[in-house]
């Protein structure tokens, strides 16, 4: 038995370096064979979740937020997630927003946790906040969002 065991995880520990082994691409060459479709571009819209792992709504919310970016596909949002579970990720977040020039949005505080806002990139104007404990759904008010940012311009 322990033979068997033995010979098992050996196959398997040898069959995941070739595995490895030929997945690396040489210095010279790294990611030649693949390219990235996605385009550089400005966004329209920013989608910024507000986030801490002990916040049971934030913790249902990351799944649908998630998805959101399969449906944003074909329109310019950026999805930012802003963490605020610990004193690092608060500084990341904290640089984040200051990048982003998301100034009236940082509260310091944990009021936005287990919300999505919809901005405009240039004015900065909130167009929709969702909240998961709201009446909405996250889509629907991406939605609106888009359809209030089109009827903006």
């Amino acid at each position: 038995m322990r033979k068997t065991v033995l010979m098992v995880a050996t196959i398997i520990a040898s069959l995941s370096t070739v595995a490895a082994q030929e997945h690396r691409a040489s210095s010279g060459n790294r990611g030649a064979h693949h390219k990235v479709e996605a385009r550089i571009a400005t966004p329209k819209l920013l989608a910024v979740r507000f986030h801490h792992d002990v916040c049971p709504s934030c913790k249902k919310l990351k799944p649908d937020f998630e998805a959101l970016s399969a449906s944003v596909v074909d329109d310019s949002v950026l999805l930012i997630t802003l963490d605020l579970s610990t004193p690092a990720t608060q500084q990341q977040a904290a640089l984040m927003a200051g990048a982003l020039g998301l100034d009236s949005l940082w509260t310091g505080d944990l009021s936005r946790i287990g919300t999505v806002t919809f901005l405009d990139t240039k004015s900065k104007k909130v167009l929709v906040e969702f909240r998961s404990d709201g009446d909405t759904t996250l889509e629907a008010s991406w939605r609106t969002a888009i359809q209030l940012h089109r009827n903006e311009r």
